[in-house]
């Protein structure tokens, strides 16, 4: 069980969705509908809190989290298809981006044992894989727009 505090949910889990869900929209190209996107990113944050409350193995969890987050891709428009290959590369970014910030942060000789800080430093440790994460999107947007704009040089 990956019991979360009310601070873990509002200066971890929102931020992560928010980024996480505007990973979904650039990489599957799908225009932004502002209170979709943020009412989406609500729905999914509070169902990703309770689930971590339930009762299960470490990484079943973050199972059902991709499913629901799937779920609700296609649920406001986004086709199945990019919803899961959207999804799954936004939750690979995260990973890597969490496995970058724990390798800066050990090479700073700063104590990574997550499960005995605060929650509040706890968040702001992990505040750079957010960042990372973010870099990414806009790498990955700015090569897609790239990507797009060859598209129509070479016609």
């Amino acid at each position: 069980m990956l019991k979360l505090t009310w601070i873990e949910f509002f200066l971890r889990i929102i931020p992560e969705i928010f980024i996480l869900i505007w990973g979904v929209y650039v990489i599957s190209r799908k225009s932004f509908d502002i209170p979709q996107y943020v009412l989406s990113s609500i729905i999914i944050s509070i169902l990703i809190f309770f689930i971590r409350w339930l009762p299960i193995y470490l990484g079943v969890h973050m199972m059902i989290n991709i499913i629901i987050t799937i779920s609700i891709m296609f649920i406001i428009g986004i086709p199945l298809i990019k919803s899961i290959y959207s999804t799954l590369l936004m939750f690979f970014i995260l990973s890597l981006s969490e496995f970058l910030n724990m390798l800066i942060l050990n090479l700073l000789n700063v104590d990574t044992n997550l499960q005995l800080l605060e929650p509040v430093k706890k968040c702001v440790l992990e505040i750079p894989s957010l960042a990372i994460t973010s870099i990414f999107i806009i790498i990955i947007h700015y090569l897609l727009k790239t990507k797009e704009g060859m598209k129509y040089v070479s016609n």
